[in-house]
């Protein structure tokens, strides 16, 4: 089935925006580069801020859907092995070439405002990915899954940050020890609840 415009104009401009940044890329760039008129851009958009909007929502439930396949897919119903997964994840991510750091962040710099609507909308990326960490901790067995989901984020950010001003594999290493030693101190070692 064809991809509809308003779907092929969210797709390039996810690309545009992440390779190049919101600012330095303009609606007659994304225009361009789709094909379609003015007119049918405004069909399906109020403005560029509502196609950054959808944007970020399209990554967001497309990121968390497939972060969450590939950690089902490597270690099964074992929920302290996802959160470690969870790491592999985004040390393959963090080498690839194209690698430009985390869309969200970046919204958030560059709408710095935390009244800004987009600014809210890349938030809660986090607050999803949080949640599925925090889920995660519990069905483990962690005493405190919220201090454990919330410390497993700050890896994850801290990791993010540092590997988009300085590649390096040493890096990822470093989170993905740091997130098991975290786990290790929160999870018992008798095995995982089935419970959340």
């Amino acid at each position: 089935m064809a991809e509809s415009s308003r779907e092929r104009l969210i797709q390039t401009a996810d690309r545009l925006f992440y390779e190049h940044g919101f600012h330095a890329i303009g609606l007659d760039r994304v225009i361009g580069e789709v094909g379609v008129t003015k007119t049918t851009f405004y069909n399906h958009f109020e403005s560029k801020d509502d196609l950054i909007l959808a944007v970020l929502d399209a990554r967001d439930r497309r990121e968390i859907s497939e972060w969450m396949g590939i950690m089902r897919t490597r270690a099964g119903a074992e929920p302290r092995q996802r959160m470690l997964v969870l790491f592999d994840i985004l040390h393959e991510w963090y080498t690839k070439e194209e690698f430009r750091g985390c869309m969200f962040i970046n919204a958030t710099a560059q709408f710095p405002a935390p009244h800004d609507p987009i600014h809210l909308a890349a938030g809660k990326h986090g607050e999803r990915l949080y949640q599925e960490v925090r889920d995660m901790a519990a069905q483990a067995g962690a005493a405190e899954p919220d201090v454990l989901a919330a410390q497993l984020m700050l890896v994850v950010a801290g990791v993010l940050v540092s590997q988009h001003s300085a590649k390096s594999p040493e890096i990822a290493a470093a989170a993905r020890a740091m997130a098991e030693l975290l786990i290790d101190r929160h999870v018992p070692n008798t095995g995982a609840r089935t419970g959340g």
